[in-house]
Formats: C-alpha cells, sequence, structure tokens
C-alpha cells in the first residue's frame, strides 16, 4: 500500500497542476460520453425499431400495386375524333369566342396504332379569354397538344389579339 502512494505520488508530481486538470477534464468528457451519449444511442436504437415496426405494419395493410396503366389505351377511338373537336368548338362559345373556320388534317402515326389530327384554328379574342380556352381546352381533353401558338396584334391599343392555334388531337386508329 505504501509503494502505491509512493507511485501516485510521483504521478502527481511530474503532471503538475495541468496534467491534474488534463486528467480531471478527460475524466469528465468520459462521464458524459457515458451519461449523455448512451442514453441518446439507446434512444436512437428504440426509435429505429419502432420504425422498422411501422414499416411493417404500413406494408401489411397496403393495397397490392395496381398494374401501370398504359395512357394509350385511354385515347379515344378515331371515330370519336369529331365529338372531340365538338368539344372543342362549345368551349370556345363558352368562353365568347367563335371558330369561324379551320383547317383540319389527319395522319397516321408510323409505327403506332394512333392518327394524328392537325387543327389550325384562327381565333379573334381578348387575351384573357384566349388564356382561359386554352387553359381549359388542355385541361378538358388531355389528347390535345397545343403544338404552336402565333399572336398578333393590329395596333398596339386594340384589345383583341389575333391568333393562329395549331393543335393536334390524338386517338386510337382502327386496326
Amino acid at each position: 500500500m505504501i509503494a502505491l502512494r509512493w507511485h501516485l505520488h510521483q504521478w502527481v508530481r511530474r503532471l503538475g497542476t495541468t496534467g491534474l486538470v488534463g486528467l480531471g477534464l478527460l475524466a469528465a468528457a468520459v462521464l458524459l460520453q457515458l451519461i449523455q451519449v448512451g442514453s441518446l444511442q439507446r434512444t436512437a436504437v428504440a426509435q429505429h425499431e419502432k420504425l422498422a415496426a411501422l414499416r411493417l405494419a404500413a406494408a401489411a395493410h397496403a393495397d397490392p400495386a395496381p398494374a401501370p396503366l398504359n395512357p394509350l389505351a385511354m385515347l379515344p377511338p378515331t371515330g370519336e375524333a369529331s365529338e372531340r373537336i365538338g368539344e372543342l368548338e362549345r368551349l370556345a362559345h363558352a368562353h365568347g369566342m367563335r371558330l369561324p373556320r379551320g383547317q383540319y388534317s389527319v395522319s397516321p402515326l408510323a409505327g403506332t396504332t394512333l392518327a394524328r389530327w392537325q387543327l389550325v384554328l384562327p381565333v379573334e379574342a381578348p387575351y384573357p379569354a384566349l388564356h382561359a380556352f386554352l387553359a381549359a381546352v388542355l385541361e378538358r381533353l388531355p389528347n390535345l397538344t397545343l403544338d404552336e401558338l402565333e399572336l398578333k396584334r393590329e395596333h398596339i391599343e386594340a384589345s383583341e389579339l389575333q391568333a393562329e392555334l395549331r393543335l393536334s388531337l390524338f386517338v386510337e386508329a382502327a386496326p
């Protein structure tokens, strides 16, 4: 016991006050590690286990994944193209516009069972009405695309725009 006490006294003398303070801080850091970080690690492990259990429960209650939809299968047949163009005209009237004349052409898309109706429609309307019309048409007719929009105004003070709409209507061609 006397030898242990003598060795301890020699270590204290060699370390000095700075070494003793450093040794005390090291002991405090180890104590904090054991108390704080250890409890946080246990909490994190418990949270991960709870998350895994919730994921398993959600997977058990989830419906099986639906088969991916083929958007081409949802296209209307060629015979309904005139109905879709009629709906386009009804939407124009609902927004205070007239479609007096237009050019219509149909062509099959090579390598597919689709047909593309190309519509060129001249329109005269104020910009807000034209914008609302295009938004409504593209929302109601998902198989219709706006290919080109050409806008002209004769005079800067004119409220009416002269527009030329180039649209494509895609339909399922008869086999």
